[in-house]
């Protein structure tokens, strides 16, 4: 990691000892004793995190915090004091403050929070990355990266491709992208998904049809197979093409020609085909649901797109590039806090991109808060988190202490689920250290592995 942060105290000591701790944490750290000389540091170059003491000798951290989102709003400022109060409090969280921490601190909780703000900041410079570069699909998980690396490989020649991968995943979009990239990016794009038409609508939208070809044919009409001449077509759902259909298309890819409904003319075409389907094509073509013959013809080239819930990383990623979008097409401010994000990264989103774009519309519309908490996401996406406790969970009766061990109890299980029992993450994501982490788990019986 090489984020950088400024640490601004007017005590030597924990200048020090921040120094120290930080940059064994592989951050890159400069230190500052004053609010002047803070200022100096953030104009020769932004931090990616400021950690501030709130009393300085020339000032107040209120200044540095004040100067900071004069420069870069979104940058993150965390507020340190010994002279903890909640006016203080409340006055630097009015100001923009993103943490407030008391002194002394918890040297875990301390890094956590550091690295939950560096986290977002590589997600935000991301996202105006992407913004700024032609359109593509975005994600950094390495099984997505690999799909997309191979995508841009098969662009550059005219060979069929079949994507497969559940609702939601972004199937079209790859498919978008494989056209863009290629030599046909000129011509049409064509777009048909088989699974929203009758078998004869299907055929008459694929091949065409001549004036009188069927009950309601009062002209003759060019198919999808013509609109795309010269570019690409992309079948949507193929998996639900009847078997008649499935022979003309067949021909199609093996000959370039076809006839309308009502013809005797055949037409000839170029173009290049790129299938999808959600379901097990290679099932149904054991059943005989689908023709073996087609089934090798489309794919040429099978590349499957992982869901949402495999792509580590991605999802914070996405959510905050559609809170953009969504921020701009309402003219409004939104922001995601990084403890959201966190039940976000939790959740298994069964609909996957599309869940998470539809969700994010949602807080977009509803949320009147610029920075959505964790409390303004839906009741679903703050139990995965274990954020929610309900009557089923936690029975509201016996001594406090009794009632405590059982919440501990919970968030440690919620935790070690979230982090699939990585005991570093989980003391980071707790804020507490790995011995304290181990006594808990040792108390609870919940495991003392590595």
């Amino acid at each position: 990691m090489s984020e950088y942060v400024l640490v601004v105290d007017d005590e030597a000591t924990l200048q020090m000892t921040l120094r120290d701790t930080l940059e064994d944490e592989g951050y890159r750290v400069d230190v500052a004793g004053s609010v002047g000389e803070a200022l100096g540091l953030i104009e020769a170059g932004l931090p990616d995190v400021v950690l501030c003491d709130l009393r300085l000798p020339d000032g107040s951290g209120l200044d540095v915090l004040e100067a900071t989102r004069r420069r870069a709003p979104s940058l993150p400022v965390i507020i340190l004091t010994a002279f903890g109060s909640v006016a203080s409090a409340v006055e630097a969280m009015k100001a923009g403050a993103n943490e407030y921490l008391t002194k002394p601190f918890e040297e875990a909780h301390l890094l956590a929070v550091v690295a939950r703000h560096c986290e977002v900041c590589r997600l935000r410079k991301r996202i105006e990355e992407l913004e700024g570069a032609p359109p593509r699909p975005i994600g950094m998980a390495p099984r997505f990266v690999e799909v997309v690396e191979l995508a841009e490989t098969v662009a550059r020649s005219d060979t069929s491709v079949l994507i497969l991968g559940e609702t939601g995943t972004g199937k079209e979009v790859l498919a978008r992208h494989i056209h863009a990239r290629s030599r046909r990016s000129g011509k049409q794009f064509v777009a048909v998904n088989c699974a929203a038409l009758p078998e004869t609508l299907l055929e008459a939208e694929l091949f065409g049809h001549e004036r009188g070809a069927f009950t309601g044919a009062v002209r003759t009409r060019r198919g999808r197979f013509e609109a795309a001449d010269g570019g690409t077509l992309f079948l949507d759902e193929v998996a639900e093409m009847s078997p008649r259909v499935q022979g003309k298309l067949l021909r199609v890819l093996q000959e370039q020609t076809f006839e309308r409904l009502g013809s005797n003319q055949t037409i000839s075409v170029n173009v290049r085909l790129i299938a999808a389907t959600r379901r097990d094509l290679a099932a149904d073509v054991e059943s005989g649901a689908f023709r073996d013959d087609l089934y090798y013809r489309l794919r040429v080239v099978p590349m499957t797109v992982p869901p949402l819930r495999e792509r580590s990383g991605d999802i914070s990623l996405l959510a905050q590039l559609f809170a953009r979008r969504f921020a701009r097409q309402f003219e409004r401010d939104l922001e995601l806090a990084p403890e959201t994000l966190n039940c976000l990264e939790a959740h298994p989103f069964p609909g996957n991109v599309r869940e998470l774009e539809n969700l994010v519309q949602r807080l977009a519309v509803v949320c009147s808060a610029a920075v959505v908490t964790p409390r303004d996401l839906p009741e679903e996406y703050r139990s995965s988190a274990g954020l929610l406790v309900g009557a089923e969970q936690l029975r509201f009766d016996g001594t406090l202490a009794e009632q405590t061990e059982v919440f501990e109890r919970m968030v440690l299980e919620a935790a070690m689920k979230r982090h699939h029992g990585h005991r570093g993450r989980m003391a980071e994501s707790l804020g507490i250290s790995r011995k304290n982490l181990w006594e808990k788990l040792k108390a609870h019986g919940l495991g003392t592995g590595s």
